[in-house]
Formats: C-alpha cells, structure tokens, sequence
C-alpha cells in the first residue's frame, strides 16, 4: 500500500499544502490565504480548510500516514507553538496537533520552517545521499536546519537549528535575538543592504563606484539583488561588500564545520540567487576560521528546491517522525 503524507507549509500571506508519497511525488498543490492579522486561531482554521481540501481532492484518507506542518517560529513536543513567529500575531501558544487528529483523525507532527527545508533538501535536493547535512536560508533573516546521520536533528524542545545567531563579531550590531555579532545581521538581505549602505556613506568622493553612486542617491531602494548585479559587474564597492558578507558568514561556516563536521554545507534562500560568487567566496574563507583537515571533508552547496522545499519538507517531516525515526531507533536499540 502507498504511503502518503500531507505537508503544510505556513506563509505569512499564504498557506501551501500538497500531498506526497515517501518518494518525493507530490500531488494536488493547493494554496488558501493565510490571513495571519485575524490571529492564530483564524490560521489554524485556515490550516484546516486547507487540509480538508487536499483530502477531497485525493478522494480518501486510506493511505495518508498524517500531516506535517512547516511553519515560523518553534513547536514543542506536545504541538504547541513556542515562539518565534513575530510575523504571525496570536500564533504563539496555539496548539495545532489536537485539531488535526480531532477533525481528521491523522496524526500531525510540525518543525521550523528553515528545519524542514534542510529536511526536503536532505531527502530530494543538494543533500541527497549524504548522511549529515546542515541548511542555511538567507533570507530576511538566516535560518537553519540539521540532518546527522540520517534523522532530522530537532533538540529537546523542537529549537535546533538557529545557526542564524551564531557569534561571528565580538561587540558587533544588536540583533533582535539581544545578542550582537550575529551572523543574521552582516549575511541575511537585511544585514547586506545595510553593510553596503554603510560601507558607500564611508567613501571618499573620489573612492565612489557607479554601485556607491546608485546606493547613496536612493538608499531606500537598495536590496542584496543589486548588490549582487554590480558584484557581477565587478563593481570595486560591491566586490567589497560581497568580501565582508563572505567572510562573516564563513565565520559561521567555519564554527558549524568545526562542531558538526557535516558531510555538506547548504545555502539557499533568496540571497543565493547570486549564486556561485557567494560559495566561492565563502570557501575561500572558511580554512582561517576551523580546523583545514576537517574542512577537506565538507563542501558548500547552492541549495536546489527552490519555493517548493518548505511544502515538500513539510510532508517528509511526516514520514521521518512517524516511520522512519522509529525504524532507526528500534535499530539502534537491538545492536
């Protein structure tokens, strides 16, 4: 009998559901409004019509295991949302998995957005066939996930993986988290639009590139795209920016590589539309921050799911939960 998972995958605008087969295939790709200003019950409401829909259109319940669900923020064994999801006012405290079994009666399971995204790209993308992986997404922040040695690497209480607030600065910028010097704040879009505002307002006249010119004449319409067209324009400012982004988050790298000695490094998110210049410059980097012998072990990858990792991860997480965890620690607990 095939087995099936149905994977959620919570926006801040929209809600993403489809329903998968352990291999990857997915069916029946459906969105509905998140509506995330209503607050967190409408959400769970939405994310129940949502799985509701993605059932008539399959027909039958018969072969689906159960629901996995990607969202911001940190869930808790138990289903309960932790924190974490600034973007989604009321989500904190909601218990989601009650509602799903209640009205369904399919078990649910959930992880962090950025989580589930490593798991996808473990199982489908850039990590397929590696044993350990981490994921990082930069993006407006930077997110991460875990894969070591084949399971999804959660913690205690479902908060593994802000590899985003590693130290890469002593006494550098504040970030929201209350420390300073993470890596969020120097690598994620944010934290480059505002290092190359910084760097251009540094200039001398004379030092001011077309790429200073264009940034200090409309800094408000700045992103890390256009950091990056010019750096492919070998702009002699954006190259700079790029160099100071690369080698704070090969800092990061370097400390993940060091304490995790994982078999491949994943970037995604929007800021890797840039794309190689990103990896190899970081590689460049990444020997001065950890130990040379375990960094020849390790590679960096350009993550390769693209919008669907989150929905695809989502219901991966279902069968790593509630099949393949297990078959792997009844395993381990006969050897």
């Amino acid at each position: 009998m095939e087995q099936l998972a149905i994977g959620i995958d919570l926006g801040g605008t929209n809600l993403k559901g489809i329903i998968m087969s352990r291999e990857g295939e997915g069916r029946h790709l459906t969105r509905v409004p998140t509506e995330a200003k209503k607050g967190g019950q409408k959400v769970l409401e939405n994310i129940l019509t949502l799985v509701d829909k993605i059932v008539q259109k399959e027909g039958s319940k018969d072969n689906i295991i159960g629901v996995g669900i990607g969202t911001p923020g940190f869930v808790d064994r138990d289903g309960t949302i932790i924190g974490g999801a600034e973007n989604l006012p009321g989500w904190k405290g909601m218990q989601i998995y009650e509602p799903i079994q209640q009205q369904f009666g399919l078990p649910a399971t959930a992880g962090n957005d950025v989580t589930v995204t490593a798991l996808a790209e473990w199982r489908f993308g850039a990590g397929k066939g590696f044993k350990n992986i981490v994921c990082l997404a930069l993006g407006t922040g930077i997110g991460g996930g875990i894969v070591a040695n084949d399971l999804l690497y959660k913690g205690s209480h479902g908060m593994a993986g802000e590899l985003g607030h590693i130290c890469v600065e002593t006494n550098g910028l504040q970030c929201n988290c209350g420390q300073k010097g993470c890596v969020e704040r120097y690598a994620s879009a944010t934290g480059i639009v505002e290092l190359a505002i910084r760097v251009c307002q540094e200039l001398d006249v004379k030092q001011q590139t077309p790429f200073a010119h264009e940034v200090l004449r409309k800094p408000q319409n700045l992103t890390s795209k256009i950091v990056y067209d010019y750096v492919k324009r070998n702009d002699p400012v954006a190259c700079r920016v790029n160099e100071l982004v690369c080698e704070k988050l090969a800092r990061a790298v370097g400390i993940i590589v060091n304490a995790l000695s994982p078999d491949r490094i994943i970037l995604g998110g929007g800021v890797m539309m840039a794309g190689q210049v990103i990896i190899d410059t970081v590689s460049r980097y990444v020997p001065m921050f950890c130990w040379p012998e375990v960094w020849k072990r390790c590679d960096l990858a350009i993550a390769q799911l693209g919008e669907n990792a989150g929905v695809l991860g989502a219901a991966g997480l279902v069968f790593e939960d509630f099949t393949d965890r297990r078959i792997l620690e009844d395993r381990r607990d006969d050897v």
